[in-house]
């Protein structure tokens, strides 16, 4: 009599609510630990709870499917789903339920299911598959490596699809990340032309119009901006093989010969001792931008090195190919036989006769500072309808202009203090460092020239 009191108790209304998932009745004390659990499960498992709290508490005994579908039928008449309602209602029926269950066979296992147990896809047979069977054709294609398609034709799932699935949220999202990248791959390998975004832990791939041309490509997923062509930071007013050779002497000029510049110049100009002082002054910061500059060439240097050993060029875009190995058929921007998907036009050559790589960084430092400006020449150039960005003067004497920036110029007095402003912003919002080329000779107006 005690333990039927406590159940009792236990049962109180006063003392009960519903899950706002499942609509299930729980004890106050429970109901927080449930909810938890609840919202983490698909929608079907919320529906099968709440019938399989019913089922228990029924005064006949209904089948499963006999209550699900009773309760899809109050949906129809919008009516309330309260449990007890449910209950009490079905208890009216005494033994026999008046109602007939319409079923469909399922196309595998031909089982007649309810029409709720029975998934449509959307091709043009409308195949129909109970969800058993539906899960089963979604894992048994995953596990061979396939694209998830109809459990009896080769239409391809889409997105809402899987979603339809009666699995652990856990289990839809594997579903979903496969299929999206069995769909990136069939994609590469079916497309002449593409651009793969080169950061390694992202998936992207943009179809190009026109693979061979060089334009500036920004991830719509990761935010990376880079050269269709090198992969590499983009870059304006400059070719891909310009690139390091730039990034050569632009690390030569900061890391010595900025500083004997100016004093050369502060001995011939007291305009430019205040210069010399600033830069004297930033010897710490200098150093840091020169130490990530050094190991930019640094990298730049071997991967040059690497380029010349394994690499030629695509005959028709002119990209880097490696061979790996195997034969010498080639396919520009993947393997021949397929996989390994980077960017590339995707048209055939043969190794043997493409031309080999070579490399554009190969000048020793000497040779680097040779070409560089000298102080001794004091006549200084004018770059007609180009203004400094830091003081908004006509540039006269060197040219500095950023290859990575759309518009970016300063003038020799604001080079050593603007640049490091630049590095320091760009070290902030954790990008590259830019590389500056030096112009001596004034050329045609930025207007007119090709990005």
């Amino acid at each position: 009599m005690a333990a039927f009191q406590k159940h009792v108790t236990s049962c109180d209304p006063d003392h009960m609510a519903p899950c706002e998932y499942c609509r299930c009745l729980y004890n106050f004390r429970h109901l927080d630990e449930h909810s938890r659990y609840c919202r983490n499960i698909s929608v079907y498992q919320q529906r099968q709870a709440f019938i399989d709290f019913i089922l228990p508490r029924l005064k006949y005994p209904f089948t499963p499917v006999q209550v699900r579908f009773y309760i899809e039928r109050q949906k129809q008449y919008q009516q309330m789903l309260d449990s007890h309602k449910i209950i009490d209602a079905l208890a009216t029926f005494e033994d026999k339920f008046p109602f007939e269950v319409p079923t469909l066979d399922c196309g595998v296992c031909m089982e007649a299911c309810p029409y709720e147990d029975i998934f449509v896809f959307g091709c043009k047979d409308d195949h129909k598959l109970c969800y058993t069977c539906f899960e089963q054709s979604c894992t048994t294609k995953m596990n061979s490596n396939e694209v998830l398609t109809c459990g009896l034709c080769n239409y391809q799932l889409q997105d809402g699809e899987i979603n339809q699935l009666r699995v652990p949220r856990d289990r839809k999202r594997v579903f979903h990340e496969y299929q999206i990248q069995k769909t990136f791959n069939n994609l590469v390998n079916n497309t002449r032309g593409f651009i793969r975004c080169p950061n390694k832990d992202c998936k992207w791939v943009l179809e190009a119009r026109n693979p061979d041309e060089r334009f500036r490509v920004v991830c719509r997923c990761c935010a990376n901006e880079f050269c269709s062509i090198c992969n590499q930071q983009y870059h304006y007013r400059t070719t891909c093989q310009q690139v390091t050779q730039i990034t050569q002497q632009w690390s030569v000029w900061c890391n010595t010969e900025r500083g004997k510049y100016l004093r050369a110049r502060a001995g011939q100009d007291a305009a430019y001792q205040a210069q010399l002082d600033d830069y004297e002054s930033q010897k710490a910061a200098n150093t840091q931008r020169n130490e990530e500059l050094r190991r930019r060439y640094d990298e730049l240097k071997a991967d040059e090195d690497l380029k010349a050993k394994s690499c030629r060029l695509c005959p028709h875009c002119k990209r880097i190919v490696e061979r790996v190995a195997g034969c010498s058929s080639m396919i520009c921007g993947r393997n021949y036989h397929g996989g390994d998907q980077q960017s590339g036009c995707g048209k055939n050559f043969n190794w043997d006769t493409a031309e080999p790589y070579i490399p554009s960084m190969n000048a020793a430092a000497e040779k680097i500072k040779n070409d560089l400006p000298h102080p001794k020449n004091k006549h200084r150039v004018v770059h007609k309808g180009i203004r400094c960005n830091g003081c908004n003067d006509e540039i006269e004497g060197i040219r500095f202009d950023c290859i990575h920036c759309s518009s970016l110029n300063y003038c020799e007095k604001c080079e050593q203090r603007c640049t490091l402003n630049h590095s320091e912003e760009l070290r902030q919002q954790k990008r590259q460092q830019h590389v500056f080329r030096l112009i001596t000779i004034p050329e045609v107006s930025p207007k007119r020239q090709r990005h």
